[in-house]
């Protein structure tokens, strides 16, 4: 039914869908035509089956010769069909030539819809070392490409284009229009997407409160789309944490803060901002940090079991990330487990904890005997 009513809304909407057709009833009464007429006279053409084959090789100009009307009114069949033949083709060249023009135009522009787009990183803003930060991005995320990167922005499509001209970033999808509008956000199929990234775009505005009122607003279209997504966003203020938890930000990035608390840090230990670059950015190339799944059968367990798991000299355990993934979810499961009680002052206890679950929560190295939960990562430093 389903396959029937894409057919049907083809038929009625596409550009090339009358061409098509006509193609097709030609092909289809020439074929059955050139048989009549030849099959008292010729026995190339037995089947209506042979019809057809001539007139798709006549039709295209091929011309095999396999098959020849010897007939007055066959012969005059085949002139209309080769005349035909050379203004169909030339018209379905130029079509494809104009469709593939259009198309490239299109996403030249930012104009492209990716409604078949999957498993992609969307960029929502622009920022001036745009091709420094995409190419980071590329770099530290070993299972994505150019052509998964997608950026919202209305910035100029030149100098999209620009950053194409890099290899590593050649395909780059971009498209044009505000990144906190659901009309682009669906254009970028931001619900197939496998997390949204939103930067704290100052390309029409400098002012902290308009660009960081402009990230939530795009977490709460992200949102009304869909709550499954993951949504980063960078925010200047850090007054603004509160309206994006709100608005359920799966993780919320401090620029500023980050920046300042590197500063202050230089002041009391030395080295520190090396430190952390290192790791951020792999410069040394010897060592990364990151986060991996904890086994199912660690859920429930104790820190110091989880500890106990990881010997290799190569992979050290230095805390875990709790409560990961949709926070939704999360807190979906975690209500049904606080309703399983009678007792109303337990469940009230119960009730707060939820209302105070913190997403993304990091305890590095915790005691012991501390309970690993659901939803829980482990950090950690691995040698490359």
């Amino acid at each position: 039914m389903q396959l029937s009513q894409t057919i049907t809304r083809w038929f009625r909407h596409s550009p090339y869908a009358k061409p098509t057709i006509f193609f097709l009833v030609t092909f289809a009464l020439t074929g059955v035509l050139i048989r009549a007429v030849e099959l008292p006279h010729n026995g190339q053409f037995a089947t209506v089956g042979d019809g057809l084959w001539w007139t798709i090789v006549t039709f295209s100009t091929t011309g095999y010769g396999d098959k020849v009307p010897i007939t007055f009114i066959g012969r005059l069949i085949a002139v209309l069909t080769i005349t035909l033949g050379i203004g169909g083709t030339s018209l379905l060249s130029g079509a494809l030539a104009s469709w593939l023009v259009d198309r490239n135009t299109k996403a030249r522009r930012g104009l492209m819809d990716y409604k078949k787009l999957k498993d992609h990183l969307v960029i929502c803003g622009w920022k001036n070392d745009m091709k420094e930060i995409l190419t980071d991005i590329l770099h530290v995320t070993n299972d994505i490409s150019s052509d998964q990167l997608l950026v919202i922005s209305n910035v100029d499509s030149e100098r999209i284009e620009e950053l194409k001209e890099d290899d590593t970033l050649a395909g780059l999808k971009f498209v044009r229009g505000d990144y906190y509008a659901e009309a682009s956000l669906r254009r970028a199929s931001v619900d197939t997407a496998r997390k949204i990234l939103i930067l704290a775009d100052t390309l029409e505005s400098s002012a902290a409160s308009e660009v960081d009122s402009k990230t939530v607003m795009t977490v709460l279209t992200i949102k009304a789309i869909s709550r499954e997504i993951y949504v980063t966003a960078e925010v200047l203020d850090k007054k603004y944490q509160s309206y994006l938890k709100q608005a359920m930000c799966d993780e919320i990035l401090f620029s500023r803060d980050f920046s300042r608390q590197m500063l202050a840090n230089t002041s009391a230990t030395n080295g520190m901002s090396h430190i952390i670059y290192d790791l951020l950015t792999q410069s040394s190339g010897t060592s990364r940090l990151t986060t991996e799944a904890v086994p199912e059968d660690a859920i429930n367990q104790t820190y110091g079991d989880l500890k106990a798991r990881f010997i290799d000299p190569d992979r050290v355990l230095l805390g875990v990330l709790e409560n990961t993934g949709s926070p939704n979810r999360m807190k979906i499961e975690a209500l049904r487990d606080a309703q399983k009680t009678s007792d109303v002052s337990k469940l009230i206890t119960n009730l707060q904890k939820v209302k105070g679950l913190e997403v993304n929560k990091p305890l590095f190295l915790p005691a012991d005997d501390h309970p690993i939960q659901r939803y829980t990562q482990a950090i950690v430093l691995e040698r490359l």
